[in-house]
């Protein structure tokens, strides 16, 4: 959990908005999604079919100007639902922790940049 105060974000990598279906895969059931913001570090995803914190799972999805889809491993770390007027009952936000091999946080660190981003890249997880 996260108890810093508000304004005092203490993500690593900054997190872009984008649009994505997705399907989160636990276990080989697939359950539909939509991807609501994605960094290096992590995704927020809506479901109507929420998953507990802790749970491993797999966000596939096609990443902007990718021909093929990826599957991303992650964690749920963080369990929202998601109430009120524009917002149908049963949609959970999840907030997920990815787990990624140093080639896929470099592949979306790239993807991130080129199709999201007109900043300079943040610094490499190497610390150079």
């Amino acid at each position: 959990m996260n108890d810093a105060p508000p304004g005092n974000d203490r993500r690593r990598y900054p997190r872009y908005s984008v649009r994505l279906d997705a399907a989160i895969d636990e276990a080989g059931r697939l359950r539909r999604a939509a991807v609501r913001d994605v960094s290096q570090g992590g995704a927020f995803v809506t479901t109507t079919e929420p998953a507990p914190v802790g749970t491993e799972l797999k966000i596939r999805m096609t990443l902007p100007g990718a021909e093929s889809e990826e599957a991303l491993d992650g964690r749920v770390v963080r369990v929202i639902e998601m109430r009120g007027d524009a917002m149908p009952d049963h949609i959970t936000g999840l907030g997920i922790e990815f787990r990624l091999s140093p080639e896929q946080r470099a592949k979306l660190r790239d993807v991130l940049l080129k199709y999201c981003s007109d900043s300079e890249p943040p610094p490499s997880d190497d610390g150079h």
